[in-house]
């Protein structure tokens, strides 16, 4: 080894060491969580978008999908044993937020009045969406509502109430996952992805309906 080669791997480790002997960064004062700051790329925008439960629901998935992927492609520090807390959860709040914005538009369609579940059992809050959209498409093919069904309730044998995923234990102080050894992340946000082309779908021919409902309640008068 040469010794310029030599100096420059000792200045590369001179400044790693450096690096590490910094002590931490410690809350202040002047710390505030929500604010803008200069780095404008950072700054994410709230409050912009007029329907909120899509908007919602889509961040819940695709900051699942982004923690996924970074397990697939085995990226340093992936970590898929202490990520799969946060990933399972966020699928669970995307199905629960999709499904409910989905019933609140098939209501809305079907001039049923009524407040949206307050509970987060998503099979439960599935039936009832599941029934209205059998309704709004009467003889359509309902084998993939179907399994959208079987699988719903495989989810919520294993997190009924949104709190498998969140806590160690339930709240009787029992394991929240006992019996489970293994859990595929790639596996999980493919057959989640599968469900979303049904959501996403039904919820854009529900969103074009009511747009055409709306016209003619406007050109006949009815609003």
């Amino acid at each position: 080894m040469s010794k310029e080669h030599e100096v420059k791997v000792s200045d590369i480790e001179e400044c790693v060491f450096s690096e590490l002997l910094k002590p931490p960064k410690l809350p202040s004062s002047s710390d505030v969580l929500f604010t803008s700051q200069e780095d404008w790329w950072n700054n994410a925008c709230v409050n912009w978008c007029h329907v909120s439960w899509g908007i919602y629901a889509d961040g819940y998935k695709e900051a699942a999908d982004i923690l996924v992927n970074q397990v697939e492609i085995r990226a340093v520090g992936a970590y898929q044993d202490s990520l799969v807390y946060p990933v399972i959860f966020l699928y669970r709040q995307y199905l629960e937020l999709a499904i409910k914005g989905l019933l609140q538009d098939a209501k809305r369609l079907q001039d049923i009045e009524g407040d949206l579940p307050k509970h987060h059992r998503i099979d439960q809050i599935w039936i009832e969406c599941r029934n209205l959209l059998s309704e709004i498409w009467q003889g359509n093919s309902t084998k993939e509502l179907d399994q959208i069904t079987r699988l719903l309730k495989d989810f919520a044998k294993v997190d009924p109430t949104s709190e498998a995923f969140r806590y160690p234990h339930d709240k009787k102080g029992q394991p929240s996952l006992e019996g489970l050894t293994h859990i595929n992340l790639r596996n999980v946000r493919e057959v989640i992805g599968k469900i979303s082309v049904i959501l996403t779908g039904a919820q854009a021919q529900i969103s074009e309906y009511l747009g055409y409902k709306a016209d003619m309640e406007h050109d006949t008068g009815w609003y």
